[in-house]
Formats: C-alpha cells, sequence, structure tokens
C-alpha cells in the first residue's frame, strides 16, 4: 500500500459520524464511497454533483460514459465466466470421449481375440 497517497481534509466531527453512519446503513464504508466518487469523477472527466437536490453537472455524455463503462465491465466479467465454463465443458467432453474410445477399443480387442481364438482352434481341428 506504499505506492497510495493518504489524503486527509478537514470535516466537523458531527458530519463525519453522520456520513460514517450513512456509509455503514448502505453497508460500505466512509472511504470506499469516498474513492468510489472519485473514480467516478474521474471516469466522466468532471466534477460530479455532490448535491443530491442539484444533479446538473451530470451531462449525458458523463452518464453514457458511465453506463458504457459498467455495461463493459459486466460483459467482460460475463464472457470470462462464459469462456471458463466451455473451457470446463470441453475438457469434461474430451475425457468422456477418451473413455468411449478406450471402451470401444477394448471391446474390439476382445472380439478380435476371440475370432483369432475360433479361429486357431479350427486350424488345429484339421
Amino acid at each position: 500500500m506504499a505506492d497510495k497517497t493518504l489524503a486527509t481534509f478537514r470535516i466537523e466531527p458531527e458530519e463525519w459520524e453522520s456520513f460514517k453512519a450513512l456509509a455503514t446503513g448502505s453497508n460500505s464504508t466512509a472511504s470506499a464511497i469516498l474513492l468510489q466518487f472519485i473514480k467516478s469523477c474521474l471516469d466522466a472527466k468532471q466534477i460530479l454533483s455532490t448535491s443530491s437536490t442539484l444533479n446538473t453537472n451530470y451531462s449525458l455524455d458523463s452518464i453514457e460514459a458511465l453506463v458504457d463503462k459498467r455495461i463493459k465491465e459486466s460483459l467482460d466479467s460475463t464472457e470470462a465466466l462464459i469462456d471458463k465454463r466451455i473451457e470446463i465443458n470441453i475438457d469434461n467432453t474430451e475425457v468422456l470421449i477418451d473413455k468411449r474410445i478406450e471402451e470401444s477399443l477394448a471391446e474390439v480387442r476382445s472380439q478380435l481375440e476371440a475370432q483369432l481364438e475360433e479361429l486357431r482352434g479350427k486350424l488345429k481341428a484339421r
């Protein structure tokens, strides 16, 4: 974690405690929410509105960029899961095919050995 910067700022203690409580109520932490806000601003390449009533800083382009980014992340994740599942299925199929081939070859070998023994018996009988 040495490659990260410790950022500090001043805030009223009551506000900080209220903010931490809000974060906890959202199953998050104050730090995680602040980091996500910073990341969202950087993704949108602008300072996003911090007011819950004034969202005028959200341009359609920034919203579209964020939505596109989240869709791409979701698709990439889904594609990775699908690729992994396909790989597992191919591996399982290959094992099944190898087993069936071995069983078929063993059966053919057994039949050929039986026929060979039958022919040897006929030759001895002559």
